[in-house]
């Protein structure tokens, strides 16, 4: 049974959060454009003044940014388009298919990456979002289109931010013009998650490895069968630094130290907690199943053990280390967070750019109101199969009670 109190206390920060968001919202709701009951619009003048600044200043550039954004754009439609439609193919078709699509919100595990914590969340969906509306804004004012306003947006529960280029104006331009504009946006994402992962690899990175050493490595799960690690007791996720009494610092050097071994020798494997207790265990190797004659301990899901050498590990060094953990996991969340929404915002979607960029060219090719019979087509069956995709898992466990 759910534990409400748990609940609440894992999920303070978000509850906090979107009770001050309430609170805003109640606060200034004569100031509030509300939308399909579920659209809140809350227009501002910030950064106008700059976004002309710069449109101005690089004019040049911020037109061929535009303009190749809207050819990598038109890649970016098709490949999300297809993504999406083969997950939801190996879903329905193909046995144990991983699901390719999940809402990535604060507080959740997600699968091979973790839990995204609350601040790294907002402060990267605040990084995105004005980067994303800086870039349509820009575009749109290096092209004469007036950009009326800026301010924050809630859909629901998930909260942005825009800019509000003059229709008018923009439905004008040429086609190429508006998809520049339209393709600003996510593509701008898709470079802001690129600077993330090359400053994370070139610069957190290194520095922060400079200041680890290993000690040790550590499995996770025994290979079933009943191998030596499993039979002699040989503990999960407990640093493992010594062979035959020989100190060994990674996996690499105890792999070294087993190969000269072989099935039948018996071998002490020395462990050793974070309070410095070491432990013998005796293990009688077997034959790998895999590569008969050789070794095998049984041991799956291996990872090398590091901490902050000692002589760093107190003081400002400390708080340097932590300081540069901090933004290593931040700029991990950035990367996936912003290149994620960047190819979201592809789909042929209501909302979406990509859906717009959708509705101009059917427009175009086929007139305006077989143009729009169209397009409400397309991203009607593109809305259900990511509603489907999301509910997948859902689904999966109704019908796993049911049957």
């Amino acid at each position: 049974m759910v534990n409400i109190t748990e609940l609440i206390l894992q999920y303070k920060y978000i509850i906090i959060f979107y009770l001050v968001v309430a609170i805003l919202v109640f606060t200034h709701r004569k100031k509030i454009d509300f939308q399909a009951k579920i659209i809140m619009l809350y227009r501002t003048s910030w950064g106008l003044k700059f976004i002309k600044t710069c449109a101005t200043k690089f004019r040049e550039w911020v037109i061929l940014f535009g303009y190749l954004s809207t050819g990598l754009g038109i890649i970016g439609l098709f490949m999300i388009s297809f993504i999406l439609i083969q997950n939801i193919y190996k879903l329905l078709f193909v046995a144990g298919a991983a699901n390719g699509v999940a809402l990535v919100l604060p507080g959740i595990n997600i699968p091979g990456l973790g839990v995204l914590p609350f601040w790294h969340w907002l402060i990267a969906i605040f990084v995105i979002a004005t980067v994303h509306e800086f870039s349509h804004g820009v575009v749109a004012k290096a092209h004469n289109i007036k950009v009326k306003s800026t301010g924050l947006v809630l859909i629901g529960p998930i909260i942005g931010a825009f800019v509000e280029p003059d229709e008018k104006t923009m439905d004008k331009k040429s086609d190429i013009i508006q998809y520049s504009v339209l393709a600003a946006g996510p593509i701008s994402n898709v470079v802001l998650a690129l600077i993330a992962i090359l400053v994370l690899n070139l610069c957190v990175m290194p520095i922060q490895n400079s200041m680890l050493e290993e000690q040790g490595f550590v499995f996770e799960d025994y290979i079933e069968g009943g191998y030596p690690a499993e039979l002699s007791g040989l503990p999960l996720n407990t640093p493992i630094t010594a062979i035959n009494n020989q100190e060994t610092i990674n996996f690499a050097e105890f792999a070294d130290v087993l190969q000269c071994t072989s099935p039948g020798d018996t071998i002490i494997v020395t462990t050793t907690t974070d309070e410095g207790t070491s432990t013998d265990y005796n293990l009688t190797l077997a034959d790998n199943p895999d590569n008969p004659g050789k070794s095998f301990m049984g041991i799956s899901i291996i990872s090398n053990e590091v901490d902050v050498k000692p002589e760093l590990s107190t003081g400002s060094s400390l708080v340097l280390y932590n300081t540069l953990d901090w933004v290593r996991n931040f700029l991990k969340w950035l990367f996936l967070l912003s290149f994620g929404i960047g190819l979201f915002n592809f789909l042929p979607l209501p909302i979406v750019d990509g859906g717009k960029m959708t509705q101009i060219f059917l427009h175009k090719w086929r007139g305006k109101v077989k143009g729009e019979e169209t397009y409400h087509r397309i991203s009607m069956v593109f809305l259900l199969i990511l509603l489907f995709s999301l509910l997948f898992p859902l689904f999966k466990t109704m019908l796993g009670w049911v049957f």
